[in-house]
């Protein structure tokens, strides 16, 4: 049984369509024994794709993967309009899509590009009053959201179907974007109507969903060994942010929560990303904090005590 692997480390799970975040999370606990354990975005149950989980001290770094990019494929039905935006909701209306051209799609996909304002749909996790928006249109209580800024960066249209009035997608966009608020506003801005009829994360950040393991494959490797490439050192995963590496009285004074010297500083390398990585002599990662270099200003985000 290998397990000890998991603990204090960055895991990436492709969560199956079908099965809630959660429910993929508590099934990594049980099979690898883990205790602590933590996420940086979950995925909605008729979904699929990249979970990035931390684990024991890793837990931690949770807060840096939540402001990553994210990265989809998908399918957007258009012609349908459900409550909750997606193909498992109610369906409201549906409308004939025969008049829609390839051109016409293009060019409303068009649109969507840059910073702009995205209306939540009202089945979301999104918390009103301290309970879920979602939970309260289920309880038959109205939901008011408001608009929030999003940002796309890239929206290719990788197919379309105009027999079945599917297109087919592969999104860039910022985090807190809603991939059904795009496709319920697709439809909206074509006047059809339209709903997600499916959706697979395939990166965050700087990690893909080819390195991934589904919970068959991580049974595979507790029981039988082979690859662990779907388990990620903290070190390798802040490989964005700016690296220092610092002498043992440093170190040490890190530890206490005390600021160490300019002087003691034997190695940095700035990446363009305010956060930075701190390392001991042997490689450890024992901080990440803010460093003003110029100024030498620290502050501190986290330390890991081994």
């Amino acid at each position: 049984m290998k397990t000890s692997g998991f603990n204090n480390a960055v895991v990436l799970l492709d969560k199956p369509a079908g099965q809630t975040s959660f429910a993929t999370i508590s099934k990594l606990r049980q099979l690898a024994g883990i205790r602590t354990i933590g996420h940086s975005g979950t995925l909605d149950k008729f979904a699929s794709g990249l979970l990035v989980i931390c684990t024991g001290g890793a837990t931690r770094l949770t807060r840096y993967f939540l402001e990553s990019d994210k990265r989809y494929t998908g399918i957007i039905k258009l012609g349908l309009v459900t409550d909750t935006c997606d193909i498992t909701g109610e369906v409201l209306s549906e409308k004939g899509t025969c008049g829609l051209t390839d051109e016409k799609i293009e060019g409303a996909v068009s649109g969507f590009s840059g910073w702009m304002k995205q209306m939540p749909p009202v089945y979301s996790s999104l918390k009103v009053g301290g309970k879920r928006a979602s939970d309260r249109v289920r309880a038959g209580e109205e939901v008011l959201l408001e608009e929030r800024d999003i940002r796309i960066d890239r929206f290719d249209i990788t197919g379309i179907n105009g027999d079945k009035g599917e297109v087919e997608f592969d999104i860039l966009c910022s985090k807190g974007t809603y991939i059904r608020s795009i496709a319920r506003d697709l439809g909206e801005k074509l006047g059809t109507g339209g709903c997600l009829k499916e959706l697979r994360r395939i990166q965050s950040g700087l990690f893909c969903i080819e390195r991934a393991a589904d919970l068959d494959s991580v049974k595979s490797f507790i029981e039988e060994g082979g690859s662990s490439s779907f388990i990620i050192e903290p070190v390798e995963a802040l490989k964005g942010f700016g690296t220092m590496t610092v002498n043992e009285t440093a170190a040490a004074k890190i530890m206490n929560g005390a600021l160490f010297s300019r002087s003691d500083v034997i190695f940095h390398e700035n990446r363009d990303s305010k956060p930075y990585t701190i390392e001991d002599e042997e490689k450890n990662l024992i901080a990440i904090a803010e460093i003003d270099i110029e100024n030498w200003q620290i502050i501190y985000h986290s330390v890991f005590k081994n």
